[in-house]
């Protein structure tokens, strides 16, 4: 399992771990749903190619990217 998959899946575990400690019913809600999202991406992971790094020829969008 790669690192970032690692991560992912880690972030989601922890939230629904304070999700479930949490009175606040409206905050767990929103807690459960970036685990899901945590997990989607993860599952997205391993759908591609596999690389862990990006491709350096691809024009993804990157934050910050200026055209010239």
């Amino acid at each position: 399992m790669n690192i970032e998959k690692r991560a992912l899946l880690d972030h989601a575990e922890r939230c629904r771990c304070v999700a479930n400690d949490l009175a606040h019913s409206k905050a767990a809600q929103r807690l459960r749903a970036m685990a899901d999202e945590y997990e989607a991406r993860a599952t997205r992971l391993d759908e591609e190619s596999g690389s862990s790094y990006p491709d350096p020829n691809s024009r993804g969008d990157l934050e910050g990217e200026v055209e010239a």
